[in-house]
């Protein structure tokens, strides 16, 4: 019974072998020269947004204690990091073809669903972004109670985000429209009356 159970458990490991099979850990395989430039590219963008908007933040006191000092000195560390990365994958290769791999890889994309989703999204998200950084106001509408605050941020946010969760959870639209209005209002009511700031913080 025993050896008939370790010659079962011998057959399946060696077929696992024969198969290919592959576990979590192995990701060797999944990288290649090109990937490896590519996320190089995209990192090095990122690390050197990150380290000019830390620069254009205000210093209040001293250099050490400026607020962006410590997102500098991370995108700092990022953007050396990409350059090893870069310099790594273009030694083994990655820039022949990286243009064309590149473009390939963005129509693939593009034409996939899922990937179309996600550029919505992404178009979404920005559009969202410089609107509530270009309207700014705070309406007062006093009542028998108290004085109720309507910030632009409210406004854009309730609407953008029921826009989102109509697109993409599939809800009634009202469900979706007060989803938003009550996490919106939650969240700007404890920065207004619990730190005393407008959300955004700039306005």
């Amino acid at each position: 019974m025993i050896e008939d159970e370790i010659e079962q458990s011998q057959s399946l490991a060696g077929s696992s072998k024969n198969t290919g099979f592959a576990g979590e850990e192995d990701i060797e395989g999944q990288s290649t020269p090109a990937k490896d430039l590519g996320s190089a590219c995209v990192i090095a963008v990122l690390a050197i947004t990150v380290a000019v908007m830390s620069v254009r933040l205000d210093v209040p006191g001293s250099v050490y204690t400026a607020p962006g000092l410590l997102p500098f000195m991370t995108s700092l560390s990022l953007f050396l990091m990409a350059i090893f990365l870069g310099l790594r994958a273009m030694r083994a290769g990655g820039a022949a073809h990286f243009v064309g791999g590149a473009w390939r890889a963005i129509t693939r994309y593009i034409a996939e669903y899922q990937g179309r989703r996600s550029l919505l999204l992404i178009v979404i998200v920005v559009i969202y972004v410089i609107l509530v950084g270009s309207i700014s106001f705070d309406l007062r509408m006093p009542t028998p109670l108290f004085v109720f605050r309507l910030s632009s941020y409210e406004v854009i946010s309730i609407g953008v985000i029921t826009l989102i969760m109509k697109l993409y959870w599939k809800a009634p639209l009202a469900r979706c429209f007060f989803v938003s209005l009550i996490s919106i209002e939650v969240l700007a009511s404890i920065f207004r009356y619990g730190f005393a700031i407008i959300m955004p913080e700039s306005f």
